[in-house]
């Protein structure tokens, strides 16, 4: 009676909703001048976007240990239920096979309270990653609304099913449609890990902006070894603007719908690393520039 498969196809990629180690690193190189800067502007701005971040990362932390501990008590009820299939599969008594039936349904009802966890994580972290087109960003925040509300109505009902035959189908009938999860889910990570590049270039950008101010009222914008650093800084920056505008451009024309961007996450690696290396070359160049 195999009617449950173990649904973790994206559990251990959990990993994946935390900034890249690089990207957190060099976005503290530049984040100084851009708080600096929205604060001259508008202190009450600066406030509110402060508190905001404050709110989300609070949630994004609950979520996550709601998350962790949920994941836990799923691998159990897997291990609870792998046993009562062994058991049936070896005794075939009415007795067993509904043993095996509610231990299948409880693990279902745990697996989906994981998934709700996971995708609301998902949710939340697109929101507070700015480097990502609106557009993009809003079709892909309905999406995991959607299935998230999904989620809960499948929960909901499959904990009020007793007959076996209910059961069985109700498992069957979310099986089916895991492909599709996994598709959104992998589309949302390739956002989150190009949004963070994105951000990366935009702040490097400002803080480019600002040496190059800076030098110009010391006087030694002009000197051969900044000329050098500085040049070398706007090629390398280009180049990565190039590649982030190909990038965008490309999943706006083609949109969620075709599921391009999880088209996208298995090369996405290779694809995105000339962009890293640019960017990590221009935050070593702005480095060589302060410290001339």
């Amino acid at each position: 009676m195999i009617f449950m498969q173990r649904l973790v196809f994206f559990f251990l990629a959990f990993f994946l909703l935390t900034s890249p180690v690089w990207a957190e690193e060099a976005s503290e190189v530049t984040q100084e001048p851009t708080i600096q800067a929205t604060e001259a502007a508008d202190p009450n701005l600066k406030t509110s976007i402060i508190w905001e971040r404050e709110r989300l990362d609070q949630e994004i932390a609950t979520i996550k240990a709601t998350y962790q501990s949920q994941l836990e008590t799923y691998l159990y009820q897997d291990k609870l239920y792998r046993i009562a299939y062994d058991q049936h599969k070896q005794l075939q008594t009415l007795v067993s096979i509904e043993d095996l039936t509610q231990k299948a349904k409880t693990l279902g009802i745990s697996r989906d309270d994981v998934l709700i966890s996971y995708l609301d994580l998902l949710r939340l972290n697109l929101i507070a990653t700015e480097g990502i087109e609106l557009s993009l960003k809003a079709e892909y925040l309905t999406q995991l609304e959607t299935t998230i509300d999904y989620m809960k109505n499948h929960q909901e009902n499959l904990k009020n099913l007793s007959n076996r035959d209910q059961v069985a189908l109700s498992l069957s009938t979310f099986t089916a449609d895991q492909q599709n999860i996994e598709k959104l889910a992998n589309g949302v990570l390739v956002l989150l890990s190009v949004g963070n590049l994105q951000i990366i270039y935009d702040k490097a950008v400002a803080l480019k902006t600002d040496i190059d101010a800076y030098l110009n009222i010391k006087g030694t914008f002009n000197l051969p070894e900044i000329d050098r650093a500085s040049k070398e800084t706007n090629r390398s920056l280009n180049s990565a603007k190039l590649k982030l505008d190909t990038f965008w451009a490309d999943a706006l024309n083609y949109g969620g719908k075709s599921g391009y961007l999880a088209s996208f996450y298995d090369n996405l690696p290779s694809e995105m690393n000339p962009v890293y290396v640019n960017l990590s070359q221009s935050i070593s160049y702005l480095s060589e520039l302060l410290s001339i």
